[in-house]
């Protein structure tokens, strides 16, 4: 539920003023609409967003690819929108998006279209999703469009948990090792190599450099944090800029192992969601306007929103991404095979299988590489460890000898 600050004119002519409490602007207009109160100014007031409004968001995008099937499956039987939505409504677990539902239900039942309805949420309905519905409203076929919207996310969502549980080891591994070298550096090591001290005797180098990095650590840890802290936020303030968000998406495009795979990525969901736009019906050069932020890369971004432009002064598809060198030849030679044979998105939909398929290929040696070399990290730390604090203690011995 968001409030709304609104300024307008009362049913006697009277200037009003004042707060309301809506699900969308639509419902805000409504409820002062039903109070005589006509709204020439309706401003949502923004609120900091908390863990759990944060979470409830992440729990309404993670049911949408459900709610959709349904939809599909519903109005492709011949139920109307309002009764499907309603349905719904009632049977849905989750309360968050059981409110959105809700409030979509009283805008198609109000009269709105079921795509200008859901446009209102667009913080959970992305624009490819209002896109296709429209296209479906207009054609005709609506079940169609939301039985490939459905089929879109699903596939989204399943590479999502893919990824999610194949990081998820490696992940819980790095965590753990650094908190057992730190808490090994800032509490076991210095009690150890206190009694270094009194030697007298020049010690070893790696000796030196552990007593110097726990000295650090035990000393000015609060300052490597706070450093930390303020080096994450200028690097998120500066990726949010348009110049900030360019560097850091070609610096990705270019790392070692990790960039090529962000890059297939990012050609993958082209790929596919450039096929769901096209099979809905969406003209080439909205599809590729919708598609271009989709991407995930202000690189490729950048040169689908060109493309778009050659395409709208009648360059075909094919042509308009040749000469971009981050859009590979073999895509650029399919797009032209599916423009001749008319099976554009056909083509295109394979061509994404492809790349998922090179992905989770490349995905998999990735990660068996990744765990072996955390645990050689680990081992080479623990070991330099070790032999730091070993050294001191033989030349000791070989004193007392």
């Amino acid at each position: 539920m968001a409030n709304y600050s609104y300024k307008g004119i009362g049913k006697d002519g009277s200037k009003r003023a004042g707060d309301v409490d809506a699900d969308s602007d639509a419902t805000a207009r409504r409820k002062l609409h039903a109070d005589g109160i006509y709204p020439t100014e309706l401003v949502e007031k923004r609120r900091s967003r908390s863990f759990f409004s944060g979470a409830a968001l992440l729990s309404q995008k993670d049911t949408l690819p459900l709610v959709t099937r349904q939809i599909a499956t519903l109005v492709g039987a011949g139920v109307p929108v309002v009764s499907t939505l309603q349905s719904l409504g009632a049977q849905i677990e989750d309360p968050s998006m059981r409110a959105v539902l809700a409030d979509i239900t009283e805008s198609v039942r109000a009269g709105l279209p079921f795509a200008r309805a859901i446009e209102e949420h667009t913080e959970i309905f992305p624009e490819i999703y209002v896109s296709m519905v429209r296209a479906g409203e207009e054609s005709g076929h609506l079940p169609l469009a939301l039985s490939r919207l459905a089929d879109h996310l699903e596939l989204q969502a399943r590479t999502r948990s893919r990824v999610r549980s194949a990081l998820a080891y490696p992940i819980l591994m790095a965590i753990v090792g650094v908190m057992v070298v730190f808490f090994m550096l800032t509490f076991v090591v210095p009690k150890i190599v206190g009694i270094f001290a009194h030697l007298g005797a020049a010690l070893p180098l790696p000796t030196r450099i552990l007593i110097a990095t726990t000295d650090i650590l035990t000393a000015g840890w609060w300052v490597i944090l706070v450093a930390v802290i303020l080096s994450v936020v200028a690097f998120r303030r500066f990726v949010a800029t348009p110049a900030g968000r360019m560097m850091r998406d070609g610096l990705l495009l270019k790392l070692p192992l990790f960039g090529r795979i962000n890059h297939l990525s990012a050609l993958s969901r082209f790929s596919r969601t450039l096929s769901t736009l096209i099979s809905g019906g969406i003209p080439v050069d909205r599809a590729l306007r919708i598609v271009s932020p989709v991407v995930g890369n202000a690189v490729l971004s950048g040169h689908i929103e060109a493309a778009a432009t050659r395409v709208v002064e009648g360059y075909s598809l094919s042509e308009a991404l040749k000469s971009f060198g981050e859009i590979p030849a073999t895509l650029i030679q399919m797009v032209a095979v599916g423009e001749e044979s008319g099976k554009l998105d056909f083509i295109l939909e394979k061509m994404s299988e492809s790349l998922d398929g090179e992905i989770e290929a490349r995905m998999t040696r990735l990660l068996s590489l990744l765990e072996p070399a955390i645990i050689l990290a680990m081992g080479i730390t623990v070991g330099f460890i070790v032999v730091s604090i070993l050294l001191p203690l033989l030349e000791i011995s070989n004193i007392v000898r």
